[in-house]
């Protein structure tokens, strides 16, 4: 841990993050770990839709924990000329500006690009949509789970039966975040260097294509038929659980062929070589399956360990809370949160390690930041009262 908030990289810049849900506020997040002031704007009453995403507890969930580490919020009704404004009052004095409204919506604010950099021309302005700026269905909304699904995600990863499947987590919207970030920052660097600010467009269904690029252009090299990258390379059961094994090399395999008391199929004209037992996987797996099931995971780690085969057990995330590896390259973290309670939190690279209390590590209650941010900006006591009274603002603090 850091002990001085100066020390940390973006230290200085001011952030405006209007963005709701995981992807733009992930990125948000990202600036404020690394030392910027990131002004979360969120609506009153309910705030960043992300506080409702999962189980909730004291107006936080873990994603909204998560993607709102280290900012401050202010709850705005940027529906009311005073609240917006203040927002474009905000936008005015940013280095960056962050937004995932639909195409045109942040228009009628006086937010847009095009009117923000009118007043602040070294902006960087960071938009994310769901299907991008233009085509027939920049109107339509888009989520992880719908970009998982359009974007052929889902058609890659499939269960025994065929059937297509969903990554159990906001992968596309996490990624759309960390690729958010890396073009903000290197925009700050260039900015800089030059004085210029700049327009950053994105969307979730760019991010995920660039997610899955290698397996994109093996669909373009190998057709309507994805082959895999090699086998034997899959889940397996074992007695008392599953594991990973990929034993696709020439010299893994052999040495898997003779741990599995099955020499023969090194010689075996369906398995001798890479292309052959990618062309005959459906009668090796079934094969390895059989004899997998036999021993307990354990003992197939303990063996797969000695001839130095791939493999990994899967583990549910409650085993990782107690794994040795894990405790001792302290990858996870336990704070006391205030609304939480007590959480893991992972270790992000080059930032300071989490801890309780360090304002780095905490996600704000809803407008906890209002009259702060508002004092900041020249507000008397009387004013922000009055915004307060005229549902203008939700403050949470007091003078």
């Amino acid at each position: 841990m850091l002990d001085d908030d100066n020390a940390l990289p973006l230290a200085g810049v001011k952030v405006l993050d209007l963005s709701q849900g995981v992807a733009g506020p992930y990125a948000g997040m990202l600036l404020a770990r690394n030392g910027a002031d990131v002004v979360k704007l969120e609506p009153p009453g309910t705030g960043d839709w992300s506080r409702a995403l999962g189980k909730a507890a004291n107006g936080q969930t873990a994603h909204s924990l998560i993607a709102n580490r280290g900012k401050r919020s202010i709850a705005l009704d940027l529906k009311q000329p005073e609240g917006a404004a203040i927002a474009r009052d905000l936008a005015a004095n940013a280095d960056v500006v962050i937004q995932n409204y639909r195409v045109g919506k942040i228009d009628r604010f006086g937010l847009d690009h095009p009117t923000v950099a009118t007043t602040n021309p070294a902006v960087i302005y960071a938009a994310v949509t769901g299907f991008g700026q233009q085509g027939p269905r920049i109107h339509q909304p888009a989520t992880d789970s719908v970009m998982q699904a359009y974007t052929g995600l889902m058609s890659i990863n499939r269960d025994q039966s065929g059937m297509p499947q969903r990554i159990n987590l906001l992968a596309i919207d996490i990624s759309t975040g960390l690729y958010i970030f890396q073009a903000i920052a290197a925009a700050l660097y260039a900015k800089a260097m030059r004085g210029k600010g700049r327009l950053i467009e994105t969307s979730l269904l760019e991010s995920s294509l660039v997610f899955q690029e290698a397996a994109l252009i093996e669909s373009a090299l190998q057709g309507e038929e994805i082959e895999p990258i090699g086998m034997p390379v899959g889940t397996f059961r074992t007695a008392d659980g599953y594991m990973s094994i990929n034993a696709r090399r020439q010299n893994q395999f052999e040495a898997f062929a003779r741990l599995l008391d099955h020499p023969e199929w090194i010689d075996d004209p369906r398995f001798e070589g890479p292309r052959e037992r990618v062309e005959h996987r459906d009668a090796l797996m079934a094969l390895i399956r059989s004899l997998i099931e036999q021993r307990t995971t354990d003992a197939w780690c303990a063996a797969l360990e000695e001839i130095d085969v791939l493999h990994g057990r899967v583990h549910t995330h409650h085993d990782l809370f107690d794994d040795d590896q894990v405790k001792s390259a302290a990858a996870l973290t336990w704070i006391e949160d205030r609304a939480l309670g007590r959480i893991p939190m992972a270790n992000l690279a080059g930032q300071p390690r989490p801890a309780t209390g360090d304002r780095l590590s905490a996600s704000p209650e809803l407008g906890a930041h209002s009259r702060e941010i508002l004092r900041e900006m020249g507000r008397s006591e009387s004013e922000i009262d009055g915004l307060i009274e005229r549902n203008v603002v939700e403050g949470r603090d007091r003078p």
